[in-house]
Formats: structure tokens, C-alpha cells, sequence
């Protein structure tokens, strides 16, 4: 696959975060190892990494691993787990998923995700659900991106036509940044979907378990997170054309 395009972030001033001005050139900088370089380094790593972020996206969908900051930073090992721990446990989020278990997930004759009827049933589909997105991101976005040096956020590439951007959409499903931020193969993300994928055999119902079962859930999370890409990459439009409405 030929590595997707480097993205060129939107400046609009809702998400854009403007760059530090350089110090001016008479002031030398810091000796090394003093307290002001020390500063220097850590601001580099520090939770400002993940400063691009819109929170959400459509008001309620989780978006702490969408970036729409300029320039690249890595993310620590900690950054990617408060990344990922503010992702699972977002409280839209989760009120996002109950309503899709009660709702989407829900047919008249299977019950809910297959469990059956009642709010036992429904319980166990939310939390089936829950699980599998957890087992998902915890591995893909962030076990596996600390031990590959991968990065697990969507960029935005916010230019260029409306095919362009699709197209690029879908790719980071496969491609993605490593920590010196070089395109690579997104190894972590794919397998963390499979590993979810085979785990959920263990609890899902029995008519819903098996390699069927396993493939499907797999191009399932895998559409899932073209969807998610796509509406990352084009909610600042959208919410710009509202905002013009109202």
C-alpha cells in the first residue's frame, strides 16, 4: 500500500492551536541539563501532545484520539494510556452506547444482541458491547502502540477535495504514524481488532460464536473505524455550516 499523504491540519480558530513563537534570537539558550532545558524537555512530552483533540465529535462521540492540532508530537507510554482510558470510560460515550444497545442492537425475536429479552439481557449485550471495544482499543491503541511505537490518532488531513479526503480517511485504517513520524503499517490497531474479535467467542451467545461469527465482527470494527475517521475529518465542516445556521 503506498503511504498516505502527510496531512495538512485545518486552521480554523475553533480547533486550531497556534504555534509557540521561536525566543528571539539574542537570547541564548539554556545550558544543558539546566532546570530550563529540563522544562523544555518535558514540555515537549507533556500532556499538551494531546492538546489537539476536540473531545467529541457530533457533541457526544469520544474523540480524545483524533488530533487537529499542526505539527507532530509522540505521545508517551502514559499519554497513550490517558488517551485511551478517557476514550473507554467517557461518560457520552458510554450513555451513547447504552442507547445503541437498547435501540440498535435490539430485534423482536433475538432480544437483545442475541441474549434475549429484559433488562438482564440488555445488560448483558451494553456490557458485551462495551468489552469488546475495550478489549479493542486497550490492545490496538494502546499495549501494542507502546511496544511497536506507533501513534493510535487520526490526524486530520483537512484539505483538498471531498474524494481525497475519503480516500485518505479510509487509509489510516491501515496506516498509520510511528513515534518519529513516518507512515507505517498499522499493525497495532489490526491486530488488537482481530485479538478482540476471537476473545468476544468467549462471551457472546452461542448462535453468535465461531469463525463466521469472528470474521464478521472484524470487517464490522474495521468499517467502524473508517466511519469514525470519516466523521473525525469532516465534523469541523459540519459544524462550521451549522454554527453559520444558528
Amino acid at each position: 500500500m503506498p503511504n498516505a499523504p502527510a496531512p495538512a491540519f485545518d486552521a480554523s480558530p475553533s480547533y486550531a492551536f497556534a504555534p509557540q513563537s521561536p525566543a528571539p534570537a539574542q537570547n541564548a539558550p539554556p545550558p544543558p541539563n539546566s532546570p530550563d532545558q529540563r522544562k523544555n524537555k518535558d514540555r515537549d512530552y507533556s500532556p499538551s501532545a494531546t492538546a489537539g483533540s476536540p473531545g467529541h465529535i457530533f457533541w457526544v462521540i469520544p474523540a480524545y484520539k483524533v488530533n487537529y492540532a499542526g505539527g507532530f508530537k509522540p505521545l508517551t507510554p502514559k499519554e497513550k494510556f490517558q488517551e485511551w482510558a478517557q476514550g473507554s470510560y467517557d461518560p457520552l460515550g458510554l450513555a451513547a452506547g447504552a442507547v445503541e444497545a437498547a435501540t440498535l442492537e435490539y430485534s423482536s425475536t433475538d432480544g437483545f444482541c442475541g441474549y434475549g429479552h429484559g433488562f438482564t439481557n440488555y445488560g448483558k449485550c451494553f456490557g458485551s458491547q462495551e468489552l469488546d471495544s475495550d478489549i479493542s482499543s486497550f490492545i490496538g491503541d494502546y499495549a501494542l502502540t507502546v511496544a511497536f511505537h506507533q501513534d493510535p490518532r487520526y490526524f486530520r488531513l483537512g484539505k483538498g477535495s471531498v474524494g481525497a479526503r475519503l480516500f485518505y480517511t479510509v487509509s489510516r485504517v491501515f496506516v498509520t504514524f510511528n513515534d518519529q513520524g513516518k507512515t507505517v503499517f498499522y499493525s497495532s490497531g489490526l491486530t488488537g481488532t482481530v485479538a478482540a474479535a476471537a476473545i468476544s467467542n468467549l462471551y457472546y451467545p452461542p448462535k453468535d460464536i465461531g469463525l463466521s461469527h469472528t470474521m464478521s465482527t472484524i470487517f464490522i470494527d474495521l468499517g467502524n473505524t473508517a466511519l469514525y475517521n470519516g466523521a473525525a475529518e469532516f465534523w469541523p465542516d459540519i459544524h462550521r455550516g451549522i454554527r453559520r445556521v444558528f
